[in-house]
């Protein structure tokens, strides 16, 4: 028997180094949703019951940021259950919801309670839902997921307490029992804790809103640390700003439960008017290492290569950048390449000559998945929307996209569509779909990320945000 074991050895190592050598050569697929990734997700199909958190808006006649949640049902069949709404004023009040297959439904916060500021807690029977919270005021209107989990960590990027700007912090406890909390602040001109936010308490099923100006005046850069000594919490931002000094428009933002290893945005675009910048904010007391990747419409660029001091926010402004050419869309990705994960979100102002107008603050999407949904949007002619979608690994993407709008339609033009590796694909509904809402789920033969993007085209508004992984 040994005579033949070393030819049968041979071809065992030689089988082993190809396939090392295949391995190194070919690139690994991007890593698909899981449950351990700490954001908005919806439930699995046969889920028994899905839960949602929405916080941020107001919920007043005439206000700045009133608020509706959409509830979006990929389902074949329907959903029944209940949104009950919070206000930070007065008792709250429940209401049955119910959700046809795939379609939608939506709610509006002061149809049920009015006050300065409310939030919502949906309850479903079933899971493949996805919810999202949309505000409409004088200053435009904004979009964003609302919150699958409620978690004991928070954190913001971005916020601004200038002159002309306004920035509310809303702290949703959907449990019985009180949640008492830290707000920690890091400004350009360092960290700042007010007394008043530490140990601050938030009653159980109850709201609180925090208007951060009244604690750190006139500061160009604010990111947000917020960690929970008793109970777990929802938080967002509610970031105006009222054009005094330029800037008009309104941005409602689920914060982040978690800082990550990856942020991607799917969609960019520089031109004259539209300003891009993106806000990478390390929390830990060590500094990280990022690597900023671009995927360009036309051509290539390499990748930049940043520092992010301890507890501290840098800002890299995309304008400014010369290998992000204008009029040429891209995607970004942001990636820790150490050990030290971060937190990042995008700004985009549009003021004119943009073909549009309006703020956008978007916290960047975690991890590439199979299926997405887009709960809110419309398109008409008062409505300019695209959908976005970034492959971010090595193999081509076969997209299909299905209008969640009772139909259960997929519209030719959105049937097998192919995104190649490393590339964006941007579809304006305006041409390839009919007039209406549209809802969607989007699904692919491997993992991509999606964002949806809706633009005002007689009026100030510029809603943008990343689509809601489900799970597999």
């Amino acid at each position: 028997m040994r005579p033949h074991r070393a030819p049968a050895l041979a071809v065992i190592v030689l089988l082993l180094v190809g396939a090392w050598i295949v391995d190194t050569q070919v690139d690994r697929p991007e890593p698909a949703v899981s449950d351990d990734i700490q954001t908005p997700m919806a439930g699995r199909p046969g889920a028994r019951s899905s839960a949602w958190f929405c916080t941020g808006a107001t919920a007043n006649d005439g206000a700045a940021a009133n608020g509706t949640v959409v509830v979006a049902n990929a389902a074949a069949k329907p959903l029944s259950g209940t949104i009950t709404v919070v206000p930070s004023e007065g008792d709250a009040r429940t209401t049955n919801l119910s959700v046809p297959a795939t379609g939608r439904s939506t709610v509006r916060l002061t149809d049920i309670a009015k006050a300065p500021y409310a939030s919502a807690l949906v309850e479903l029977d079933g899971g493949e839902a996805a919810v999202e919270l949309t505000a409409e005021g004088p200053l435009g209107e904004t979009v964003t997921p609302c919150a699958s989990a409620a978690s004991t960590t928070w954190y913001f990027a971005e916020g601004i307490t200038t002159r002309d700007a306004n920035q509310v912090i809303t702290l949703f406890n959907p449990f019985p029992e009180d949640a008492i909390v830290d707000m920690v602040f890091n400004t350009e001109e360092g960290e700042v804790t007010p007394q008043a936010l530490t140990g601050l308490s938030v009653r159980g099923r109850g709201m609180a809103a925090i208007t951060v100006g009244e604690h750190v005046q006139r500061r160009e850069s604010v990111a947000t640390r917020i960690s929970a000594r008793a109970g777990r919490l929802v938080a967002s931002r509610l970031q105006t700003f009222d054009g005094s000094a330029g800037r008009r428009g309104l941005s409602v933002g689920l914060g982040a439960a978690a800082p990550g290893d990856a942020w991607y945005f799917p969609e960019g675009f520089l031109a004259d008017g539209l300003t891009e910048r993106f806000q990478i904010f390390n929390p830990a007391p060590q500094e990280a290492q990022v690597r900023v990747e671009l995927a360009l419409e036309q051509g290539e660029a390499e990748p930049i290569v940043l520092t992010v001091p301890p507890e501290s926010r840098i800002t890299l402004a995309a304008n400014d950048e010369a290998r992000i050419p204008k009029n040429v869309a891209h995607a970004v990705t942001i990636r820790s390449t150490g050990e030290v994960d971060t937190v990042v979100e995008r700004t985009i102002d549009a003021v004119s000559p943009a073909p549009r107008t309006g703020l956008a603050i978007t916290l960047g999407a975690r991890v590439p998945a199979l299926r997405w949904i887009a709960a809110a949007g419309q398109s008409d002619e008062a409505y300019d929307t695209w959908l976005v979608v970034h492959n971010p690994g090595g193999r081509n993407a076969r997209v299909k996209v299905m209008l969640l709008d009772g139909t259960g339609a997929v519209p030719p033009a959105l049937d097998g569509l192919v995104v190649g590796p490393r590339q964006r694909r941007a579809i304006r509904f305006n041409t390839t779909v009919r007039p209406g809402v549209t809802p969607v789920l989007v699904t692919a033969d491997v993992p991509v990320v999606v964002e949806r993007d809706v633009y005002k085209t007689k009026a100030i508004g510029t809603a943008m945000a990343p689509g809601i992984p489900l799970r597999v």
